[in-house]
C-alpha cells in the first residue's frame, strides 16, 4: 500500500471530507516533489500523521455500509423474536438456525465497509 492510501484511508477514518482529503495529499505531493524525499520520512508513519488532523462529524461510505447492514441484522432478530408471537413460524423459511443469517449480514457488512473504505483510490486536487 502506498503512503497516499493509507493516508487517505485514515483520513477518511478520522471524518475529514474528500476536499480537505485531495488538499492534504496535495501538499505531501508538492512536499515530496520539493525536498526530494518520501513522505513516510518527512511526516512519519500514514497514521500517526493523519491522527495530528482534527476529527470531523463526516461519516465514511464504508461505517454508512456497516450501519446499513447492522440496522438490516437488528429488523431480521427483530422479526424471528416476533413472528413467534404472531403465530408465524419464521424456521420454515430460513431453517432451524435462525440467527445465523443475522451474523453473516453484520460480518459481510463490515468487511465490505472496511473494503470500501481500505480499497478507495486516494483523491486528486481539482487545482492542477
Amino acid at each position: 500500500m502506498t503512503y497516499e492510501r493509507d493516508l487517505a484511508f485514515n483520513l477518511r477514518i478520522r471524518g475529514i471530507s474528500e476536499p480537505q482529503i485531495a488538499e492534504t495529499l496535495e501538499e505531501v505531493r508538492a512536499h515530496e516533489a520539493a525536498t526530494g524525499t518520501p513522505a513516510q520520512d518527512e511526516f512519519g508513519a500514514a497514521q500517526d500523521y493523519a491522527k495530528q488532523f482534527p476529527k470531523g462529524r463526516r461519516r465514511s461510505r464504508g461505517t454508512t455500509v456497516t450501519t446499513v447492514a447492522v440496522a438490516v441484522s437488528l429488523v431480521y432478530v427483530l422479526a424471528v423474536v416476533v413472528t413467534p408471537f404472531l403465530g408465524i413460524d419464521i424456521r420454515e423459511s430460513v431453517g432451524p438456525i435462525t440467527l445465523l443469517p443475522a451474523l453473516a449480514v453484520i460480518l459481510g457488512g463490515v468487511l465490505v465497509g472496511f473494503l470500501t473504505d481500505y480499497l478507495r483510490p486516494a483523491p486528486s486536487s481539482s487545482r492542477t
